[in-house]
């Protein structure tokens, strides 16, 4: 019976701590654990891609109580967007509609990860962004945005 207590414990403590796990590492996390990469094609779409799906998430969050901000925020992802596009295009010799297909999947997949960590966030501290890897996302993004010409 003690066994049988025991294990009920454990597996509900180990079930417990994965209850508020984040789905992704912040994109600066992903950077330093991919240094040597950074070059590479694929590294930088990903980066690029997680910060159009930051953007997208954060101009939903932010289109009921600042309009004129989220509205701000979606002319920065589509920038973001069309610099991805390009370098894929360019780099990677892909079609626009092999392109059009990777950025749609691999944003919306991300964007489905920022939205249920997001929701997680506010469930357990009343706010989407501050305090986890999304708001890190989304102000390194905000350096990237800078940098595209």
């Amino acid at each position: 019976m003690k066994k049988l207590l025991s294990g009920i414990l454990v597996s509900c403590l180990l079930l417990s701590g994965n209850a508020y796990s984040a789905s992704m590492i912040s994109i600066q996390k992903y950077i330093k654990n991919n240094s040597g990469y950074l070059n590479d094609t694929t590294t930088k779409t990903y980066v690029l891609k997680r910060c159009a799906a930051s953007y997208l998430y954060y101009a939903g969050i932010t289109k009921d109580n600042f309009p004129k901000k989220s509205q701000l925020i979606a002319n920065d992802y589509k920038k973001i967007l069309i610099f991805t596009g390009d370098i894929l295009i360019d780099e990677m010799k892909w079609t626009a509609e092999v392109t059009a297909m990777s950025l749609n999947t691999d944003i919306g997949n991300m964007w489905k990860y920022y939205e249920k960590d997001g929701n997680d966030s506010f469930a357990r501290t009343g706010d989407y962004i501050v305090g986890n890897y999304i708001g890190e996302d989304i102000l390194f993004c905000q350096e990237v945005v800078k940098n595209i010409k």
